[in-house]
């Protein structure tokens, strides 16, 4: 049987061991970033597209959304899932104001890049709202 100290410092070395072993510090290098640009909004409308390439340490893409009207601006977010990155486009409506948006329906090109990709291959997915306009995979140097 135990003596009392015997008991204690077991114990506290095991409770030393479960608060070390339950304290995970995980460093990610080189997390994708994304960058985003919209081109000049215009009437028009015709089939959205979009077209993706990669490069050392980066993917590329470029396309062109429809919108509701040329005074939207686009926006978009990175999804990533393992090896699947998935690019995100949204129309957003303009903030109410007195200027003057002429109503028609809109499109607009864009282009991006991902940046700080680790080599490899991935599946990238180009949304513009919940339709998806391209899926290809891609090899990273």
């Amino acid at each position: 049987m135990l003596s009392r100290r015997e008991f204690l410092s077991s114990s506290l070395a095991l409770a030393g061991l479960v608060i070390v072993s339950s304290c995970r510090h995980t460093v990610d290098v080189g997390s994708p970033v994304l960058s985003f640009r919209q081109g000049e909004a215009s009437c028009g409308a015709g089939a959205d597209d979009a077209h993706i390439q990669a490069g050392p340490g980066v993917i590329r893409f470029s396309g062109r959304m429809t919108m509701p009207d040329p005074c939207h601006q686009l926006d978009a977010m990175l999804e990533t899932k393992n090896s699947e990155l998935i690019v995100h486009i949204s129309a957003i409506a303009p903030k109410p104001s007195d200027s003057f948006c002429i109503k028609c329906i809109g499109q607009a090109p864009y282009d991006g890049e991902i940046v700080s990709v680790r080599p490899g291959q991935y599946t990238v997915r180009i949304r513009h709202g919940e339709l998806e306009v391209r899926r290809a995979t891609v090899t990273v140097l």
